[in-house]
């Protein structure tokens, strides 16, 4: 199991088995007694990178920190869990300790030796200082990722992209983070890394949301779900599932957000993602009291106060506040009415706020003028180069995948020329083999092998044409044994072929190289003879008779052999060879009848 482990390590974190992670786990954690820390550090970081593939953030953050409480020696291994908890901390919003924590990872001289860790270092370092207002650093970063990033892999650029792009995000900039989505998205199709699509999709939804492109929005929003459902991802179905139901809020399409929304919340609900359940409960709320059903509405309103707990909801979500108001109201509550309207205005008044520094973050002056010089804004100046590396990324992938296909189909070319190359070398040789045994088995054919009655048609009617169509004279000879009926049942197998072989031998030692002779049926044989006319063949004809009257077939004892033969040449009027064949069989029973007694 120790050596799964270390060969799961090398499998693209996307195509990482979560069942089989989960099973190798629970058998590893049970005798966790019996591995070296170093083992269960890769162990709880496969966890992690499963539990990053299911949108369960909560669980990343439990594997990452149990990984790092394991003490591994391993520096690559706790370098990659730091970098998992750094994702959390992006995903939580805490900047802060993102900061922090690669701060000390890049002045920690042991995780700088490998190219693709200081390019991860540094694009989660630029993150930070971009969400703490940084800038002047975090274009110092980016500066560096990017000299770096030309001697990473693609599959390495979408990672560095894809944490840039993430905090464009969360900074507001969803202009920059749908440019950069979208770049990151054609790489993955042109890379087939298709199976984190629907985080992709899930930031490409939100993007559309706040640029209030409702369509695109809802469209992003379902294909995460899509992707997500086909590989089981539960908590990213919910998460989309949420989105879906925002998108339908603001379409105004209350009943049909009902739906997905309750799913979502179902969903937050067993996995113990507060956060995510609280604003899916809220927008349920909106999406009730819209409909009509104020009892249910309010019902869910008072679960959220009670699960909040006297916390404050998301900036985002800050409706909620304005709906409790007015639920208290309704009920003539005024006094709680008014304090919820109060504490409202307040949270409006953080989020407008919130909403001016990010726009002085993210939509700053393109220029500082300082006397007669004129410096870039480091921000604009970072987004630009965020952008650029993304279409950098874009073109590379292009290029490498034009040149792929090329090397696949002039690889596929080559190969198939070898291929053909070796295909004809082997006929060839095979043909030329073939020749060879052709020839031998002419020289070395014993005397008693004659062809068979397919080979002997086939040859007679080839020979019948030519001399017709050449006109050359051509005599069919026609031996038949008569009482071959009475032999076959007076005696077994084995002495009829023995004296079938003597026949044939008898025949064959009486034929010249150009006479041929083959089997017609079983004691029939067709001779055929060309350029020779009816005397002559009939001279061979007897002699052959003759040969076999003087042969001895001691293994039919008393029996003997009577042979009867014919002789016939075509005339011009004889077209069908077979009609030619069926009147000679006919004349052998009105021929002169030669009887070779043989003891």
């Amino acid at each position: 199991m120790s050596n799964q482990v270390q060969q799961l390590l090398k499998v693209n974190s996307e195509m990482l088995d979560s069942m089989e992670i989960a099973k190798l786990s629970e058998k590893i954690i049970d005798n966790r007694q019996h591995y070296s820390n170093d083992i269960l550090a890769k162990l709880f970081l496969l966890s992690a990178r499963a539990a990053s593939n299911q949108g369960d953030i909560n669980q990343v953050y439990y594997f990452a920190q149990s990984g790092l409480a394991s003490n591994s020696r391993d520096k690559k291994t706790k370098l990659s869990l730091l970098l998992k908890l750094a994702e959390v901390y992006i995903a939580r919003k805490e900047y802060e300790q993102l900061l922090v924590l690669i701060q000390t990872a890049v002045n920690n001289s042991e995780f700088s030796g490998h190219l693709k860790h200081q390019l991860l270092l540094l694009s989660y370092r630029s993150v930070a200082y971009v969400m703490v207002g940084k800038h002047q650093q975090a274009l110092a970063d980016l500066q560096q990722v990017e000299r770096g990033i030309s001697q990473s892999e693609l599959t390495e650029h979408i990672e560095l992209l894809t944490i840039l792009t993430i905090a464009y995000h969360q900074l507001g900039d969803y202009q920059t983070s749908l440019t950069m989505q979208l770049k990151i998205l054609k790489l993955k199709f042109e890379m087939g890394q298709l199976t984190n699509l629907d985080q992709t999709y899930w930031y490409l939804g939100y993007a559309y949301f706040y640029l209030q492109r409702f369509d695109d929005a809802y469209n992003s929003f379902w294909e995460s779900r899509e992707h997500a459902e086909n590989k089981n991802a539960v908590i990213s179905v919910a998460n989309a599932n949420k989105g879906l139901g925002i998108v339908l809020l603001s379409q105004k399409q209350f009943i049909h957000a009902i739906e997905p929304l309750h799913q979502a919340i179902k969903i937050f609900k067993q996995h113990g993602m507060l956060a995510e359940q609280l604003e899916s409960m809220v927008a349920l709320a909106k999406a009730r009291l819209a409909v009509g059903e104020v009892s249910a509405g309010y019902a869910i309103l008072n679960s959220v106060i009670k699960l909040l707990d006297g916390k404050d909801i998301s900036l985002e979500f800050a409706g909620f506040y304005r709906m409790v108001s007015e639920m208290h109201f309704a009920e003539l509550n005024y006094h709680n009415a008014y304090l919820w309207r109060v504490k409202h205005s307040q949270v409006l008044q953080l989020k407008l706020n919130d909403k001016k520094k990010a726009s002085s973050l993210v939509h700053g002056l393109s220029h500082l003028t300082l006397g007669t010089s004129t410096i870039i804004q480091p921000i604009e100046e970072s987004r630009k180069l965020a952008v650029k590396l993304a279409k950098n990324s874009e073109l590379s992938s292009s290029f490498v995948g034009k040149y792929q296909k090329q090397r696949v189909i002039i690889i596929s070319l080559s190969a198939l020329v070898c291929l053909l190359i070796i295909t004809i070398l082997a006929f060839f040789l095979r043909f030329r083999s073939q020749r060879r045994s052709l020839a031998y088995d002419e020289i070395e054919k014993p005397s008693y092998v004659i062809p068979n009655a397919m080979q002997t048609k086939f040859d007679y009617q080839l020979a019948f044409k030519k001399a017709r169509k050449f006109q050359y004279p051509l005599s069919v000879g026609y031996l038949v044994v008569e009482n071959w009926q009475e032999l076959t049942f007076h005696f077994n197998d084995k002495s009829i072929n023995e004296v079938a072989k003597d026949i044939a031998s008898s025949i064959n030692e009486q034929l010249s190289d150009f006479d041929y002779v083959g089997l017609l049926n079983e004691g029939e044989y067709l001779l055929l003879f060309e350029h020779l006319d009816k005397e002559e063949v009939a001279v061979k004809i007897d002699i052959i008779v003759q040969a076999l009257n003087s042969r001895a077939f001691a293994n039919l004892g008393g029996f003997s052999i009577s042979m009867k033969s014919y002789i016939s040449t075509p005339g011009f009027k004889d077209i069908d060879p077979y009609l030619f064949l069926a009147r000679i069989a006919e004349s052998v029973n009105i021929s002169h009848v030669n009887q070779a007694k043989v003891s």
